[in-house]
């Protein structure tokens, strides 16, 4: 097969909001030569033709003119509210098979108010949450303290801070007047959960295999830094002992959290691969924060690859089981 690899390419971009403040640049969630090197690498191993593809405003013509027989798709799109859905809508008029979810998908998933509320319906268990739009009065209402802040359709922890914890209304205030200057988006405004953190990858359809769960060690941190998952945690502390994978988890917490995380999936209507961020709550119930159906693929960094080494499938196997999953999918 000739499977084009499509992607957002990082060249520096300047950063938005206060200068060291956290917040992520504008081009934090765009992949970087060598993780397309490496995308592109692995899928010729599995024996298959790996092509190149921008996602940039040449992207439609360049899919016409190469007609690849799969699209691979890692590009976050350009800037807009449904930016990730940008490409599978291309491969949708174009009529070319992709990996991963489609564009109806991957616009509800960044609008993490939606898909917080797609979630309740369907009784997955998520914390209480409003949108804060520009201009609107602030004020916590019925969520209770403490709270925490982050950018409505934004991923890769942009604009998340220690800071976006807050305790009172006077916190609340400060830190929805920064998204709303440094994103021009609304701010959405969740109840804090204090147990233990989890991210887990997924891979397939119909019953996803569960990759082993990654619990974030907080722990390990500096003392005094809060238990906050932020852009400047990503980019410091990037080595082993602050990610545990697998999580020690006991079989009953663990079957919890993996039922949570295919349930998300399903849910959200997922396809090949994803990844969900839970946190417990007091009582220790596992609770969906967000879920990623376009999850960072960059080799010994993202969550994603460093679950697949610990399930030992290594790269190359989790990028043959994502290209296996959409095979399967199209009928190929």
């Amino acid at each position: 097969m000739r499977v084009a690899v499509v992607y957002n390419l990082r060249r520096g971009v300047a950063s938005v909001g206060e200068a060291g403040a956290g917040f992520a640049g504008l081009e934090a969630e765009y992949d970087t030569f060598d993780t397309v090197d490496a995308l592109r690498a692995a899928v010729a191993a599995t024996g298959d033709e790996a092509l190149a593809v921008e996602a940039d405003l040449d992207c439609l013509g360049n899919l016409r003119r190469l007609r690849p027989d799969m699209v691979f798709n890692i590009a976050e799109g350009l800037p807009g509210e449904s930016r990730e859905a940008q490409v599978p809508m291309l491969c949708e008029m174009l009529g070319l098979p992709h990996t991963g979810s489609g564009p109806l998908t991957l616009a509800l998933c960044l609008d993490k108010g939606v898909a917080k509320r797609v979630l309740r319906d369907a009784g997955v268990p998520t914390p209480a949450a409003v949108v804060m739009a520009p201009g609107a009065p602030v004020a916590g209402g019925p969520l209770r303290f403490p709270l925490f802040v982050k950018p409505l359709r934004e991923g890769s922890s942009m604009g998340v801070t220690p800071e976006s914890l807050v305790r009172d209304e006077a916190g609340l205030a400060r830190q929805v007047r920064r998204v709303h200057a440094a994103y021009g988006e609304p701010a959405l405004v969740e109840e804090f959960l204090p147990g233990r953190e989890f991210t887990v990858g997924l891979l397939g359809n119909g019953e996803p295999a569960v990759l082993p769960v990654t619990e974030i060690a907080y722990g390990e941190v500096p003392a005094g830094y809060p238990p906050v998952y932020t852009y400047g945690f990503k980019r410091e502390w990037d080595d082993a002992r602050f990610y545990h994978c697998p999580a020690p988890l006991e079989p009953a917490l663990l079957a919890r959290v993996q039922r949570v995380a295919r349930d998300t999936f399903r849910c959200l209507g997922c396809r090949d691969v994803a990844r969900v961020d839970l946190r417990l709550d007091a009582e220790g119930t596992p609770h969906c924060l967000d879920v990623n159906p376009l999850p960072g693929l960059a080799p010994g960094f993202s969550d994603l690859p460093r679950q697949a080494d610990a399930a030992g499938l290594g790269y190359g196997g989790l990028v043959r089981a994502i290209l296996d999953a959409a095979r399967a999918r199209y009928g190929i």
